[in-house]
């Protein structure tokens, strides 16, 4: 069973979740140990560690991305939904980029190791 759920660790602060995330890699280390010895009873531990990990980190990178706040930080409101902020982007920005994507693109003229070799023996 899992330890812990996505909803839990957004309770958590980052401060938290960062020392959750060490104290599972001693835990995944002592786990890695013991299976060595054959004196782990359930070695999906070891994987349910890393799991937890891996969704602590990816709620974190969602935290400092503004995909997904955190409880307690701003930004986050009661009913889990998160207002996104309007993306402005500047009429001169947009223009620049409509017309480099109309541009033909330079086709590279590069010499294959074979081309190179052929033409140094002549």
């Amino acid at each position: 069973m899992r330890e812990l759920n996505a909803e839990k660790v957004r309770d958590m602060t980052v401060d938290e979740i960062e020392t959750r995330i060490r104290e599972l890699h001693e835990e995944i280390f002592n786990l890695r140990f013991r299976n060595a010895m054959r004196q782990l009873q359930n070695p999906v531990l070891i994987r349910e560690r890393r799991r937890d990990i891996a969704r602590m980190r990816t709620i974190l990178v969602e935290h400092r991305k503004g995909i997904r706040p955190l409880a307690g930080h701003p930004g986050h409101e009661a009913s889990g939904a998160v207002k996104a902020a309007p993306a402005k982007a500047a009429p001169a920005q947009a223009a620049a980029l409509v017309k480099a994507s109309k541009e033909p693109k330079a086709k590279a003229k590069t010499k294959t190791k074979a081309k190179a070799a052929k033409e140094s023996t002549k």
